[in-house]
Parts: structure tokens; C-alpha cells; sequence
């Protein structure tokens, strides 16, 4: 009888590197369950590119390479529960399951958390009946819970929470110490010291902090993504290179398209299509501000300081790991109490599979 075969997806790391970021640590819970050199990376579902109505489900004239492959599980990860979800998957994901191959939902979760989403991932996933499914928020646990699917169900953490097992980044030389400013769509805050003021305010390394957003690239950053990069065009401010001490840093999460006028605009700029350049930043970073969930998720895991500047739902997955409070100032976690939801996590999924 041979080892387990599991094909994890993974893919779409040049257009949100947070992807990599949960990708990395699924692999490594995976080989915890079924042996080192039993799982491998299979490229995601093409219908997931930038600029493509997912609704219609994948491109067409594509290869999905999964469908060719001999293999014991298929999993999928992150917040795949959409409206477009049965589009993109229920063909291939059917397919599988006539010839015997079970389908794992690890540290998923809702995209939009809208009614019409909901209606349409509840359908699908009472026909599909996953093997089991983990999640990543209690939000979506507490909505899948209360579907009653007969499925195993975990509430589970985000996989990216493991990176750190997965990959440990060397430390750095003293004296080159920095903060780490992630702002992808939304504008970086203006940041004065010494006295509360502007928007936010927050004290950091005895020091007080005040944060104050310019209005009209804010607006448009919350109208839609493209006129976000229009604002990132109007937005003329000249950010600094240093603040008390330290560089700052500017990683871009979004490789491709690779838009060089916005990711250079101010000095730090770091991009880069892999993500083990982010885990070194976000590991040896001071502080990490960003509008992006996975820079705060990767700071955090490795053990620092991360505020989060989004109104998106899917923030709900830093609240799971106790990181409350995150949206109005700086926070970290018990490093402890993130290593027992790890461990716990890990049992459960052995113990079901």
C-alpha cells in the first residue's frame, strides 16, 4: 500500500504574496500529517487572475494539470468560500471525487461574507462534502457550523500562522534596525510625534505616534482597486526614508502587474515575485503598519509588533489568534497561546484524517 499522495494548491504569489505566505504554511502542516515528500504544490485555478470574472468559471483553453494526476487528497486553502466557487472548482472538483480522491478545506474562510455568497457556497459544499474542513476565522466557523453539513469542521487559524516552522530567517547586524510600511491600496498614514492627534494616535517605544490619512487618496482607495492606483499617481507626498532611528521599509505585496511608478515611489521599496524576501522583513521588523492581512499575519507569527489599516472581513482571521484591538494601534501575541492553537490544530486534523 503506498504513502498518501497530496496535491495542496498553491499559486498567484506574483499578484498577492499573502498567498504564499498560507500556501508555505499548509505545506509544512501537511507533511506533519502525511510524511515529508508526500505533499507537492499544484498551480491554482486560472480563473483566480487578475482582471477575469471568476464567475465564469476558468478561461477556457486551459490545462488544469490537476485533473491528470494520480493522487490520494486534493486541498484548498484560504478564502475560497465565494460566490464563484462552484464556477471555478465544481467541474474539476467532481471529477476528482468520482475517482476516489478526497478534498480538504484547510484555514478557509468567506470572501465577502455577503448573503448571495453564503446562498451560493452552501449549496455547493452539501454536494461537494469535503473530507473535512478547517477554518480560519470564527465568523466562518460559526456560519458553516450552524449549515449543520455532517462534516468534520475545526476552528480552526490561518496557515500562515505556521510559517515559522516552515522557514526561520537569519537575524540581522545591529544598527540596521527598521519598520516595515505595507500599503498596497490604501495610502501610508502621515506620521508626527509627541502629541495625540490626527486620525489615529498610539504610543510605540515610549513614544507617541499620531497618524493622519490624506482624504482624497483615502476615498478613492476605498471607491475600487483601480482608482486606488489613482490616487497612489495624485498622492505627491514626499515619505521619509527614516523615523526615530529607523529605515522604513515599503514592501508591495503586488508583483503582477508590476506597477513600477507606484512600488518605487518612495525610497525602501521592496518587491519581489518570492516570499521568502517578506519573511525575512516582516520577521526582523520593529513594526509593521499595512493594509495587507498576511504582513501582519507574518510579523505577528514570527513574534512582532503589527497594526492593520482595512475594512476588510477578512481581518476576522487576526481576531481568531487573539490579535484584538490590531485596527486602532499596534498589537503582538502570546507567543504560547499561538503555539497551542498550532498544536491543537494539528492534532485535529491527524486525528479525523
Amino acid at each position: 500500500m503506498h504513502s498518501p499522495r497530496v496535491a495542496l494548491v498553491s499559486g498567484f504569489w506574483g499578484q498577492n504574496i499573502g498567498n504564499a505566505f498560507f500556501n508555505i504554511g499548509g505545506k509544512w502542516i501537511l507533511e506533519q500529517v502525511f510524511g515529508e515528500g508526500e505533499v507537492a504544490f499544484i498551480q491554482d485555478n486560472p480563473g483566480y487572475r487578475t482582471f477575469h470574472n471568476q464567475a465564469k468559471g476558468p478561461p477556457g483553453n486551459d490545462d488544469l494539470y490537476i485533473e491528470r494526476l494520480d493522487v490520494d487528497y486534493l486541498v484548498l486553502q484560504g478564502p475560497l468560500l465565494t460566490q464563484s466557487f462552484q464556477a471555478l472548482w465544481g467541474k474539476t472538483l467532481s471529477k476528482l471525487k468520482a475517482r476516489g480522491v478526497k478534498i480538504l478545506l484547510v484555514g478557509s474562510a468567506f470572501f465577502k461574507f455577503r448573503q448571495a455568497e453564503l446562498d451560493s457556497v452552501k449549496g455547493f459544499l452539501a454536494e461537494l462534502r469535503p473530507e473535512l474542513i478547517t477554518t480560519r476565522d470564527a465568523r466562518t466557523y460559526s456560519i458553516l457550523k450552524d449549515w449543520g453539513l455532517e462534516v468534520p469542521l475545526y476552528n480552526g487559524i490561518d496557515s500562515a500562522f505556521y510559517v515559522p516552522k516552515a522557514y526561520q530567517p537569519f537575524k540581522l547586524i545591529n544598527g540596521v534596525g527598521y519598520v516595515a510600511f505595507n500599503f498596497d491600496r490604501y495610502p501610508e498614514p502621515t506620521i508626527e510625534f509627541g502629541r495625540a492627534k490626527g486620525d489615529k494616535s498610539f504610543e510605540f517605544n515610549g513614544e507617541v505616534w499620531s497618524l493622519k490619512t490624506p482624504r482624497l487618496v483615502s476615498w478613492l482607495a476605498h471607491r475600487s482597486k483601480v482608482q486606488a492606483y489613482l490616487g497612489h499617481v495624485l498622492d505627491r507626498r514626499k515619505l521619509p526614508d527614516r523615523l526615530l532611528g529607523y529605515d522604513v521599509i515599503r514592501p508591495e505585496h503586488r508583483f503582477n502587474p508590476h506597477m513600477t511608478y507606484k512600488i518605487y515611489q518612495h525610497a525602501g521599496a521592496v518587491s519581489s515575485d518570492e516570499p521568502w524576501s517578506f519573511f525575512n522583513y516582516y520577521a526582523n521588523s520593529a513594526l509593521t503598519l499595512s493594509d495587507r492581512v498576511h504582513a501582519c499575519v507574518a510579523t505577528l507569527a514570527y513574534g512582532g509588533s503589527a497594526m492593520l489599516f482595512t475594512p476588510s472581513p477578512r481581518a476576522a482571521l487576526l481576531e481568531r489568534v487573539g490579535a484584538h484591538g490590531i485596527k486602532e494601534e499596534p498589537v503582538s501575541l502570546c507567543m504560547d497561546q499561538l503555539e497551542g492553537e498550532r498544536r491543537d490544530q494539528l492534532t485535529w486534523i491527524k486525528s479525523v484524517l
